[in-house]
C-alpha cells in the first residue's frame, strides 16, 4: 500500500505553514515503508504527481474557519466528494484542480481514498517563520494521530 502524506502551506507565513511543519515533524518518527512524506509549498501542475499512483493521500493544511486556534479537523472521502473535501483548507484549491485534471486524464491512477487534516490557525498572512503556541501544540497531537492512522491503514491492507 502506498500512502502519500502531503504537508501544505507556506513556512514563511507563520501558521499557514502548519502542514509543512507537521510533515517535517513526522519525518522524525518511524513510519511504514509505504508512507511517503511530501512538502507542498507552491501551486502548480506538478501537484498531480503527488496524488497519482498512490492508494491514499493524507493532506495536512491550515484552516481558517474562525474557531479556536489549534483545533484539528479530520475529513475523508467517505464523507465528502474529493473536490469538496480538498477545498476545505486554505491551500486546497490547488489540489482540487490537480484532482479534477487527474480524474479526467488518469482515472485509474488516482487515489482510492483522500483524508484531510485541517488545523485552525491563529495567524494568517503574517510573514514570519515561527508558529503560534496553539499551532505548535496542535502539531504534536496531529503527528501522533496521523502516524496512528497510517499504521492502521497499512496493517489493515496487509491482512487483506
Amino acid at each position: 500500500m502506498k500512502i502519500n502524506v502531503l504537508g501544505c502551506g507556506n513556512i514563511l507565513a507563520s501558521d499557514e505553514g502548519v502542514g509543512i511543519h507537521a510533515v517535517r515533524k513526522m519525518g522524525e518518527k518511524k513510519l511504514p515503508g509505504g508512507v511517503k512524506l511530501m512538502e507542498v509549498g507552491r501551486p502548480g501542475s506538478f501537484l498531480l504527481d503527488y496524488i497519482m499512483d498512490t492508494d491514499i493521500i493524507i493532506v495536512i493544511d491550515a484552516v481558517a474557519k474562525g474557531l479556536k486556534p489549534g483545533t484539528v479537523f479530520r475529513f475523508d472521502s467517505n464523507e465528502y466528494p474529493p473536490e469538496e473535501l480538498l477545498g476545505f483548507t486554505i491551500h486546497g484549491f490547488n489540489l482540487v484542480e490537480a484532482y479534477k485534471k487527474g480524474i479526467k486524464q488518469y482515472p485509474d491512477r488516482m487515489p482510492k481514498k483522500i483524508i484531510v487534516y485541517g488545523v485552525e490557525i491563529k495567524e494568517r498572512g503574517k510573514f514570519k517563520t515561527a508558529l503560534s503556541t496553539p499551532i505548535k501544540k496542535a502539531i504534536s497531537k496531529l503527528v501522533r494521530e496521523i502516524k496512528k492512522e497510517a499504521l492502521n491503514l497499512y496493517q489493515t491492507d496487509k491482512t487483506r
